[in-house]
């Protein structure tokens, strides 16, 4: 998400919201959860930086992590941001103190303000909680059967509200099962999408993660994302090139591409060589938000037509 919103915040015409998953366990995020109580930061601060209005300088000096002996260390922005919470005493008004220390040109909200585990019901009926055990499950080979919170919490009102007021939504990229989808897991957001008359595009991820998903054709996650959403997609935009060099590096990590059908509806899948730094698979920024300005256009014109 951080790759998109740096690109989409170039267009004066958007008005940016970034509605955020709140169920990381891992690293500093994960860290200051257990310690502090607190919802994790890390998601939050990663997209408020990509919104900032000098965002190389910002992510250099919030993204430093600060070591001690007896812990792994904290980025500096999440200790602020955890600061911020407590003198405030909430997150929703601490995320806008530091939006407006970045100069950030969007907003973003948490999905959910109430803690909540995200868990996984994997096809041989066995049942993990947290995202690292469903990151690891999926790496060995378990396919996932569904997800679900424990327990079971509202969204956060003003991210309905953002949702409710959008012309377009966007859902991806991302983690697939730890990142994207759990998005859709807090009561009403589903519902606010499927009543939404917003146009909706989602942008396919590169490759598949671990063994549990390594038969995934792009048609299986654009289905899955459909029935998380519960509508379905207006405009995917994927990945056309696949630089070869990098596939036994990746695949090591049992992460292999995704690739586009021979057979797609070439109105509903857009397709552009998306895959252009030789040393890790993530987004052009430039082309994508190209892509996604264009696609806005064309879907925002067709529901004024």
């Amino acid at each position: 998400m951080p790759t998109l919103l740096s690109g989409l915040k170039t267009n004066p015409f958007f008005e940016i919201s970034a509605v955020v998953t709140m169920f990381d366990t891992g690293g500093s995020s994960g860290e200051l959860k257990d310690k502090f109580g607190i919802l994790p930061p890390g998601d939050i601060l990663k997209c408020l930086l990509a919104l900032s209005k000098n965002e190389q300088a910002t992510r250099e000096i919030f993204l430093k992590r600060i070591t001690s002996t007896n812990s792994p260390g904290h980025t500096g922005g999440n200790i602020l941001l955890l600061g911020l919470e407590k003198v405030y005493g909430g997150l929703t008004t601490a995320i806008n103190a530091l939006g407006e220390i970045l100069s950030a040109s969007g907003k973003v909200y948490p999905v959910t303000l109430t803690k909540s585990t995200l868990c996984a019901e994997f096809s041989d009926k066995s049942i993990v909680k947290g995202e690292t055990l469903i990151d690891m499950g999926i790496f060995e080979g378990k396919i996932v059967n569904k997800l679900f919170l424990e327990p079971n919490i509202k969204a956060n009102p003003k991210a309905l509200s953002a949702i409710k007021k959008a012309d377009i939504l966007i859902m991806g990229p991302g983690s697939f099962y730890t990142s994207l989808l759990p998005n859709f897991l807090p009561k009403g957001v589903r519902e606010v999408i499927k009543k939404s008359k917003a146009k909706t595009i989602y942008v396919c991820n590169f490759l598949t993660e671990g063994y549990g998903m390594k038969d995934y054709q792009m048609d299986t996650f654009i289905k899955t994302v459909e029935s998380y959403a519960g509508r379905k997609i207006d405009k995917v935009i994927a990945n056309s090139h696949i630089p070869h060099n990098r596939l036994g590096e990746y695949a090591q990590e049992r992460k292999y591409p995704i690739k586009i059908p021979n057979k797609f509806t070439k109105n509903k899948i857009l397709a552009a060589k998306l895959w252009t730094d030789s040393n890790l698979a993530r987004h052009d920024q430039k082309k994508l938000s190209y892509l996604v300005d264009r696609v806005v256009f064309e879907l925002l014109k067709k529901n004024s037509g």
